[in-house]
C-alpha cells in the first residue's frame, strides 16, 4: 500500500521515456525534454563529462551526451539524477544516513559499470542505474515505516546479522523485495529490477545473470572500501558461482581500484551537489 504513495519518478524522466520509445524521435527530440529542466540537465552535463565516460571536457550540449553516451545511458542518468534528488534531502538519524546512503548506492553504480566493462558485457546501458537503485527498498523503510526500520538497524547493530533477515523478522518484507517493486512502479527496465530483487544472492532466482552478478559484486567492494553507508557494516561473501558468470580477466579486480575512486569521487560530486 505504501508503494502507491510513494513519488512518481518526474515529469521529465516520463516525457524522456515516449521520445525515447518513439522510433521516429531524434537525439535533439530528446535534448529538449532534458533541457525543460535545467537542474537535470546541468548534472547530465557533469556526469557525461566525468572519467566514467571518458569524455571529459568534450560534450558541452545534452545532444552531444546522448551522441557519445547513448539514448538510454542519458535516460538512466536522468532516473539517478530524479530519484536521489526526491529521497537526498531527508534527515539523518542515528542509524541512518540519506548522504552516505547515496555515496555507497553511487560507488556500487560505478563499480557495477567497470565489473561490466572488465567483463565485456553486452548490454553495459543498465549498469550504472542497477548499481545506484539495489538499495532503494531501504530508503522505502525510511521513509514510511522509520520506526520499524530503525528496530531493524537496531537489531543488525546489536546481534551482527545481514539486514534481510532483520527485516524480515521486524517487518515481514526485505528491501530487496520491495525495492523490485518500486522498479515496477516506475518501468524500469526487467534487468534493473530483477538486479534489485536478487543482488543479494548474485544470481536471478538462481539463474545465471551477468547484471545481477555485477551489482553482488559492486555491493561488497564498495562496502570493503568504505565508500558511503549502506546502514550496516557487514561485509558479505559472495557468491562463488558469480566467478564463472563473469569471467573477470584475473587481477581485474585489483586492477580497477584506482579507477573505482576517481570515478566515485566525480560521480558523487556530479549527482550530489
Amino acid at each position: 500500500q505504501g508503494v502507491d504513495e510513494f513519488p512518481t519518478l518526474p515529469t521529465v524522466y516520463s516525457a524522456l521515456s515516449e521520445v525515447i520509445a518513439n522510433p521516429r524521435s531524434t537525439a535533439n527530440d530528446a535534448a529538449n525534454v532534458i533541457a525543460s529542466d535545467q537542474a537535470s540537465a546541468a548534472k547530465v552535463l557533469k556526469a557525461a563529462n566525468s572519467p566514467i565516460y571518458g569524455y571529459s571536457g568534450r560534450i558541452d550540449t545534452i545532444s552531444k551526451a546522448i551522441f557519445f553516451i547513448g539514448f538510454t545511458e542519458v535516460q538512466n542518468l536522468v532516473a539517478a539524477i530524479s530519484i536521489i534528488d526526491m529521497f537526498g534531502k531527508a534527515s539523518a538519524t542515528e542509524l541512518f544516513n540519506p548522504v552516505e546512503f547515496w555515496k555507497h548506492s553511487i560507488a556500487v553504480g560505478v563499480i557495477t559499470r567497470l565489473i561490466g566493462k572488465y567483463s565485456s558485457a553486452s548490454n553495459p546501458e543498465n549498469y550504472f542505474l542497477a548499481g545506484i537503485l539495489h538499495d532503494i527498498g531501504k530508503l522505502f523503510f525510511f521513509q514510511f515505516v522509520p520506526k520499524e526500520f530503525s528496530a531493524v538497524l537496531s537489531l543488525v547493530a546489536e546481534k551482527q546479522m545481514p539486514i534481510r533477515i532483520a527485516e524480515r523478522d521486524v517487518l515481514g518484507v526485505t528491501h530487496t523485495a520491495v525495492g523490485e517493486i518500486l522498479a515496477q512502479k516506475w518501468q524500469l527496465p526487467p534487468s534493473i529490477s530483477n538486479s534489485i530483487r536478487f543482488h543479494v544472492t548474485g544470481t536471478a532466482d538462481g539463474k545465471p545473470d551477468p547484471l545481477t552478478a555485477s551489482v553482488h559484486l559492486a555491493n561488497i567492494i564498495a562496502r570493503c572500501l568504505s565508500l558511503g553507508h549502506a546502514g550496516d557494516d557487514i561485509i558479505p561473501e559472495p557468491n562463488e558461482v558469480i566467478w564463472d558468470i563473469l569471467k573477470l580477466p584475473k587481477g581485474s579486480i585489483v586492477g580497477m581500484q584506482q579507477q573505482i575512486h576517481q570515478d566515485f569521487q566525480e560521480a558523487a560530486a556530479s549527482i550530489l551537489l
